[in-house]
């Protein structure tokens, strides 16, 4: 039986999509599979350059440079799954920092990152973040230095305040107006770590 021109333009089309879909995927593909080195690379420089950040050591620029640094200068432990809890990281003057895995829920979704503490596990050397999808402009100030770097030299519990109006030399820090949900995520995550500090280490330290 001989198809109606009406049904083999609906085959023609069908086929036609299909070709055009295979065609697409094939070279997002390629693309996926030519990218994958250089995306796992970054991704891993990223963390290691919040892991040196955070643990008070400023960043070295070139990507080798990080790599030598962190190679030379952190150890880091894991759990049972393969995923990184924290890091013990040497300074020059023989002492040691450990800078945890920290996350929290923000406004639209995770907030994850770094927190340092010295080798008493008391006193905050840096905070850092890794993830996090909060409001251009708002939320996403947290990602800012003057955000990050209010908390260096803090004992915790820290307790977040209206945006300047923080007492210097106490555990107060800005607050970003207009987003108080990613800062009160913040702050649940910084005093998170500090009261589990001590028994993660205990626990995972050979």
């Amino acid at each position: 039986m001989a198809l109606s021109k009406k049904t083999k333009q609906r085959i023609f089309t069908v086929f036609f999509m299909f070709a055009v879909s295979v065609f697409f995927i094939g070279i997002i593909s390629a693309v996926y599979l030519a990218t994958k080195k250089t995306v796992i690379r970054n991704e891993s420089l990223f963390i290691k350059r919040s892991v040196l950040y955070t643990a008070g050591i400023t960043p070295p620029e070139a990507p080798s440079e990080i790599e030598a640094v962190f190679s030379a200068k952190v150890t880091e432990f894991k759990d049972g799954k393969g995923k990184a809890v924290y890091y013990t990281v040497s300074g020059d003057d023989g002492g040691k920092v450990f800078v945890m895995v920290a996350n929290g829920r923000g406004l639209w979704g995770e907030i994850a990152g770094h927190v340092g503490l010295d080798n008493t596990l008391t006193k905050i050397t840096g905070i850092d973040f890794t993830v996090q999808s909060e409001t251009p402009g708002l939320g996403a100030r947290i990602a800012e230095d003057w955000f990050r770097d209010q908390f260096r030299g803090m004992t915790g519990p820290v307790k977040r305040v209206a945006e300047g109006t923080k007492d210097n030399g106490s555990d107060e820090f800005d607050a970003i107006t207009g987003a108080t949900i990613t800062t009160v995520a913040v702050e649940k995550m910084v005093n998170g770590t500090l009261e589990k500090v001590q028994s993660v280490v205990s626990g995972g330290e050979k």
